[in-house]
């Protein structure tokens, strides 16, 4: 079924902006979904904390319990802590509460250098913790169909190679070996408006903001629209950031609302790019994309 209108809560960002909401480094986007075959709300990451999501879904009022599915981005606490909140919540109704990430999902994610050692980034769950809460867990590395013209846009292809900002991350084979991470798991969903055009929403992008909508773009058949989320470009070089936007705007890219880990100099240089079309988001933050 056709869809015609999309609906963005942003539930948790880095900032909250000029609101009595919670924040905290991380992003967590409340997704409705308008189609002739009705209403459906996807939730793509779920911040920091439950605490966070709790309370900002109450002051936003939004009723985690009619949640389709909950798409997760990637393994990073920032964007899974949540998870177990709305989880608790569905069980309450009697509701199996579906859940689609990369089977990477639970990987140790660890961050060694200079000025850095992190040795828990990834999900703050074991893999118990959360299949005593009765997920109906969806595992895949390829795309997915999770609603009307919506997919999970699985493993993303390395179109253009900026793997040099994964320098430092690191994950534990199942034999113990700790080995550089690539970051497989790093993902994105797209949205189809009809009349529009297509919509990506990201978690962080540290797949690269350019080959997540490059994939979306080749699943799809369809130019992108609008991207909303984090495209963690603060390391950036000024030159790859350049290239970046202008790749996509090849790809047809006219909007953008971003946030989260995207930078402060990249959003200087984004937000000169797409001038009136460039958005920074925050907690509380509210976008229609509509044709009708």
């Amino acid at each position: 079924m056709a869809v015609y209108r999309v609906d963005i809560f942003v539930l948790n960002d880095d900032y909250s902006g000029f609101t009595k909401l919670l924040s905290s480094h991380g992003l967590s986007l409340h997704i409705r979904i308008y189609s002739d075959n009705g209403i459906d709300n996807l939730l793509l990451d779920l911040g920091p904390s439950n605490r966070i999501i709790m309370y900002n879904s109450e002051m936003l009022r939004l009723d985690l319990r009619d949640v389709k599915a909950v798409v997760l981005s990637h393994r990073h606490y920032d964007h899974t802590g949540g998870l177990k909140y709305v989880l608790r919540v569905n069980n309450s109704v009697g509701r199996r509460l579906t859940v689609v990430a990369h089977p990477w999902i639970f990987k140790p994610s660890i961050i060694l250098s200079s000025d850095k050692q992190e040795f828990d980034k990834g999900i703050p769950y074991s893999y118990e913790e959360l299949t005593n809460l009765k997920p109906n867990l969806i595992l895949t590395k390829s795309p997915l169909h999770v609603s009307d013209s919506t997919y999970y846009l699985g493993e993303i292809g390395n179109y253009l190679d900026l793997s040099k900002y994964k320098e430092g991350f690191y994950t534990v084979l199942d034999d113990g070996e700790l080995v550089p991470d690539n970051l497989p798991d790093d993902t994105g969903l797209g949205v189809k408006v009809e009349g529009l055009g297509l919509i990506v929403l990201t978690g962080c992008s540290h797949s690269g903001i350019v080959n997540i909508v490059k994939q979306a773009s080749e699943i799809f058949k369809e130019n992108v629209y609008a991207i909303v989320g984090g495209l963690h470009m603060l390391k950036y070089s000024e030159e790859d950031t350049r290239e970046s936007i202008k790749l996509l705007k090849d790809l047809g890219v006219t909007n953008l609302y971003v946030g989260h880990c995207t930078g402060f100099k990249a959003e200087k240089i984004l937000s000169d790019e797409f001038r009136d079309n460039f958005y920074k988001i925050h907690t509380g933050f509210k976008i229609t994309l509509k044709s009708r």
